[in-house]
């Protein structure tokens, strides 16, 4: 009787902390600046194509990169920033590894470290793989 009672309160529990998580994630998703919408009385933007900035490409690939590792289902053994799974933590990975490196522990981590159990995403789209890749290079350790 006192194990169904443990299990059940571990469970509930368990649910409770991911549901925090998820409404945490959607919180933090909902504040981040640049989702701005545009304005109404300018339904398609501006008549003259200009060349976006650097830093507003590499933010797009960046943000490329955090849908396709969601799509990916990476939290379920990465975190980052807590959110996840707290096995592998890829906080700061972009501090750690070079481009090439974080691009072999996407498509071969076998190389990386023979026998570890990880899938090798080598079938991912190259716009994928390198959305994925700014992304990873992005999460920089603080003071960097």
């Amino acid at each position: 009787m006192r194990e169904s009672i443990a299990r059940a309160a571990a469970l509930g529990s368990t649910i409770l902390i991911v549901a925090a998580a998820a409404v945490f994630a959607w919180l933090q998703q909902a504040e981040q600046p640049g989702q701005a919408e545009r304005p109404a009385s300018d339904p398609h933007g501006p008549t003259e194509v200009e060349a976006p900035p650097a830093a507003a490409v590499a933010d797009g690939l960046v943000e490329r990169g955090m849908e396709v590792y969601e799509a990916l289902r990476c939290a379920s053994c990465h975190a980052i920033d807590g959110v996840g799974s707290p096995r592998s933590p890829l906080d700061g990975v972009g501090s750690r590894l070079d481009a090439d490196e974080i691009r072999l522990w996407i498509v071969d981590p076998q190389r990386m470290r023979p026998g570890i159990r990880k899938p090798a995403y080598d079938d991912l789209a190259r716009d994928d793989l390198e959305a994925l890749m700014a992304y990873m290079e992005s999460l920089r350790a603080s003071g960097d």
